[in-house]
C-alpha cells in the first residue's frame, strides 16, 4: 500500500501542477490547508484578540503582504506554524527554523558547507586557561538590541544563569553541568568558571542548527515565569525584526532593522540583505513547484523529486545546488534513520532490531522512493565528503568482517560494499551519467557506501532466535503469539522521512510484518518523539555532528546521565536519544572523549569506536545522508551559493542562514 500511495501522490502532483500552470490564477479557487492522514481537518481557532484568519496563502494569489516585489524575499517556510504568537526559543514549542537567524545570536559559528570558523557576538575565538577549567570570551563592541540598547557581557551572564536556574529550559541541563560559575568582567568580556576542564564547552555556543541564544537582559529580567513567557513582541539581535505574521501559521514577514550595520550580520557581511524576508508555507510540493512558476518563492527548501523535475521543466529560473543529476545539495550534516523505542518490546532486542535492518532493501528505498539522488550510509553519520573520509572509509575494512550471530550457532557477515554499484546501476537505466563500477571513489561520492545486505532469510532467522513464529498467513507473531505490528510515527512535510516510511511499510510487508503509519505534522510529531510516545518512527537529528573530526559533542547528546524518563521530553534535559537506548560503554567513550583537547589524534579513533558500538546493538537503522532539493530563483535575487559558487551552507533555516540571506543582491 506505501508504494501505491507514492504513487498516486506522485501522479495527483503533477496533475496539479499541469493544471495550474494551464489555467489562469484569476479562475482558481484558494486552497484549504493540507490535512495529513489521521490528523482533525479543523484548523485552530485564532486567538480572539486577532483579527479575522486570512485564507491560507495559496499560488493562486499575489504574496499576502502589501511590500513591492523586488524587495521582498520569499523563503520556503518549510511547515505550517502552529505556534505564532511565543518567540521564546528556550523551551520547547515555538518553530524555530529561519526564525532563530532572523530573530537571536550567538556567540560563533561553523558554517555547514565551507567549515568556516565566524566569529559572532564574540569578537574572537573563545581563550582557555591552561587547565582548559575558564573559558574567557571577548565580545564585539557596538552591538545593538532593536530597540536601541546596547549588547553587553551582562547579557550573556543573565542568560547563563537564567538556563541554569530554570529546570526545563533548553540548554540548560548541559550548562550546568559544566558552569561553576560565569561573571562579567567588563561590559565585553565574559568568564566562565568550569566544573571540571572540558576543552569543548565552547560548542556550546557555537551554531551549527542552533546554539545558545542570548537573551536581552533588560527585557527577560521583567519575566515572572521564563518557561512561559512569550517574548512578543521579541527585541532583535537579528538584522530583522518580525513585521506581520498570519493567526494560522502559514507566513510570517520580515522587516531589515534600519541599523543593521550595527548586527554581527552587517558586521560580518558588509551587506544589508533584503529588505523584506517573507517565509511562508505553500503546502506540498505540488503547491510549491507552482508557486515557483510563478515566481512567488524565491528559495525552496525541498519537494519530492517529481515536483523537482516539474518545476525544472516550468521554471528555468530556478535551480539547486547541481546544474544536473543528482542536482540536489549533499552536505547538509545529518542523516535519516528508522528508530525503534529501546523501551517496548520487541524492540530492546538487538537481534529483533538486525532483524527488521536486514529485512530492508536499501537500493530499492534510495533509488525508486527518493529517486536516486543522495548517499547511503550504515552508519550514525552524514556520509559528506568530510566524514567519509574520517569515519567511513576507515571503517569498511571492519564493517566487512564484521560478523552476527544468528543463532543456532551460525555466524554471518551483514556488510554489502556492493550497494553503490547497484545503485548506479539503476541510474544509468534511467539514462543518467553515472560513474563507471571501476571508479569506486566516484561511486562513493556519487552515491556513498556500502550498506547492509537485503537479506530475509537472514532475518527471518534472527526472528526465528528471539522466539517470534510465523502464522499459516506467513504473517510473523511474536514470542506472547501476538500479531507483529509495526506502529510508525512520520511527518509528510518531510518528504524523505514520509517515503522511507512508506517503502519500510512496503518492504515489511512483503517480509511478513504489518506496519502502520501514523501521519503527523511537525509539531506533534516531535513532540511524540522528545517524549518517547511511540514505538517506532521514521526520522533525522539523533547525531549532530559537525564540520570536523570531533563526535564529542554529538555523542554527549546521547550520554546516559541525561537520559529521559518516557514522557519527559529530552530535549530540556539536554538529550536526543528519543529512542532511550542504555549504553554504558557508549557513556565510557564519551567520557574519554571528555578529557582530550579536540585536536588529539585520538578523537578521531574513539569516534571510530563509538561507530562500531552502535553498528553491532544496531542502536538505530541509519538509511541515507540528507539531501535537499534547495533551489534559488534568480528572477528578482542574485548570489545565492551553488555547487560552483560554494561561498557559503546553503541551509539557510539554519542560524548560520542569517549570512548567506546577506550576500542576496536585487537582481539588476
Amino acid at each position: 500500500m506505501g508504494r501505491f500511495r507514492v504513487l498516486l501522490a506522485m501522479l495527483f502532483a503533477l496533475s496539479v501542477l499541469l493544471a495550474a500552470c494551464s489555467t489562469p490564477p484569476a479562475a482558481q479557487s484558494t486552497a484549504e490547508p493540507d490535512t495529513p492522514a489521521g490528523e482533525a481537518t479543523a484548523a485552530p481557532a485564532a486567538p480572539a484578540t486577532q483579527p479575522p484568519a486570512p485564507a491560507e496563502p495559496s499560488a493562486s494569489s499575489d504574496l499576502p503582504v502589501d511590500v513591492p516585489r523586488e524587495s521582498v524575499l520569499v523563503v520556503d517556510q518549510i511547515f505550517r506554524y502552529s505556534v505564532v504568537d511565543n518567540y521564546n526559543f528556550f523551551v520547547p514549542g515555538p518553530p524555530t527554523p529561519t526564525r532563530q537567524g532572523l530573530l537571536y545570536d550567538t556567540l560563533w559559528y561553523l558554517d555547514q558547507e565551507t567549515g568556516t570558523w565566524i566569529n559572532g557576538l564574540a569578537a574572537e575565538p573563545p581563550t582557555y586557561n591552561d587547565d582548559f577549567t575558564e573559558m574567557t570570551v571577548k565580545l564585539r563592541e557596538g552591538v545593538m538590541w532593536s530597540d536601541g540598547v546596547a549588547f553587553t557581557a551582562d547579557d550573556v551572564v543573565f542568560t547563563v544563569e537564567t538556563l541554569i536556574n530554570t529546570p526545563g529550559m533548553l540548554f540548560g541541563t548541559n550548562l550546568g553541568l559544566y558552569t561553576e560559575r560565569v561573571v562579567a568582567s567588563d561590559p565585553t568580556t565574559v568568564v566562565f568558571t568550569l566544573k571540571e576542564a572540558n576543552p569543548r564547552f565552547h560548542t556550546f555556543f557555537t551554531a551549527r542548527y542552533n546554539a545558545v541564544y542570548i537573551m536581552p537582559k533588560h527585557i527577560w529580567e521583567t519575566a515572572e515565569d521564563p518557561l512561559t513567557f512569550t517574548f512578543n513582541p521579541p527585541v532583535s539581535l537579528g538584522a530583522y525584526v518580525p513585521q506581520e505574521r498570519d493567526p494560522n501559521g502559514f507566513w510570517e514577514l520580515w522587516k531589515r532593522r534600519e541599523d543593521w550595520q550595527a548586527t554581527t550580520v552587517g558586521m560580518v557581511t558588509g551587506n544589508p540583505g533584503p529588505e523584506y524576508i517573507l517565509t511562508i508555507f505553500y503546502g506540498d510540493s505540488a503547491k510549491k513547484a507552482i508557486a515557483a512558476s510563478r515566481h512567488n518563492l524565491d528559495i525552496l527548501f525541498d519537494a519530492d523529486i517529481e515536483a523537482f523535475q516539474a518545476i525544472q521543466g516550468s521554471t528555468p529560473t530556478m535551480r539547486s545546488w547541481f546544474a544536473d543529476f543528482p542536482w540536489a545539495y549533499p552536505n547538509e550534516l545529518d542523516y535519516r534513520f528508522f528508530g525503534f523505542n529501546h523501551t517496548v518490546a520487541p524492540f530492546d532486542n538487538k537481534d529483533v532490531r538486525w532483524a527488521l535492518t536486514l529485512a530492508t532493501d536499501i537500493v530499492d528505498l534510495q533509488t525508486n522512493y527518493i529517486g536516486g539522488v543522495t548517499r547511503v550510509t550504515p552508519l550514525p553519520l552524514p556520509a559528506t565528503t568530510l566524514l567519509m573520509e574520517l569515519y567511513h572509509v576507515p571503517l569498511e575494512p571492519w564493517l566487512k568482517e564484521l560478523t552476527i550471530d544468528l543463532g543456532n550457532g551460525e555466524s554471518y557477515q551483514p556488510y554489502d560494499p556492493d550497494v553503490p554499484k547497484k545503485i548506479a546501476a539503476w541510474a544509468r537505466e534511467q539514462g543518467y551519467n553515472v560513474p563507471e563500477d571501476s571508479d569506486t571513489e566516484g561511486l562513493r561520492n556519487r552515491f556513498g557506501m556500502g550498506w547492509w545486505k537485503y537479506d530475509p532469510e537472514a532475518a527471518e532467522k534472527l526472528l526465528l532466535k528471539a522466539g517470534f513464529t510465523r502464522g499459516s498467513d506467513n504473517m510473523w507473531r511474536k514470542p506472547d503469539g501476538e500479531p507483529f505490528v509495526i506502529r510508525m510515527l512520520a511527518a509528510p512535510d518531510e518528504n524523505d522521512v514520509y517515503r522511507l516510511a512508506t517503502g519500510f511499510e512496503d518492504q515489511m510487508q512483503a517480509f511478513g510484518i504489518e506496519v502502520e503509519i501514523e501521519a503527523l505534522e511537525r509539531n506533534p510529531y516531535t513532540t511524540r518523539q522528545s517524549t518517547g510516545d511511540f514505538e517506532a518512527t521514521s526520522s533525522w537529528g539523533m547525531l549532530p555532528v559537525n564540520a570536523n573530526s570531533d563526535l564529542w559533542q554529538a555523542l554527549n547528546n546521547v550520554h546516559g546521565r541525561n537520559l529521559a524518563p518516557i514522557g519527559t521530553d529530552a530535549t530540556t534535559m539536554g538529550s536526543t536519544n528519543s529512542v532511550r537506548f542504555k549504553a554504558p560503554e557508549l557513556d565510557a567513550i564519551i567520557d574519554e572523549l571528555a578529557t582530550l583537547s579536540p585536536d588529539d589524534p585520538r578523537v578521531p579513533e574513539l569516534g571510530q569506536e563509538a561507530m562500531k558500538y552502535w553498528v553491532e546493538n544496531m542502536l538505530t537503522t541509519n538509511t541515507i545522508s540528507f539531501k535537499k532539493f534547495t533551489s534559488f530563483d534568480d528572477t528578482y535575487w542574485t548570489g545565492w551559493p551553488t555547487n560552483e559558487n560554494p561561498t557559503r551552507q546553503p541551509l539557510y533555516w539554519f542560524m548560520g542562514g542569517r549570512f548567506t540571506f546577506a550576500d542576496l543582491k536585487p537582481k539588476q
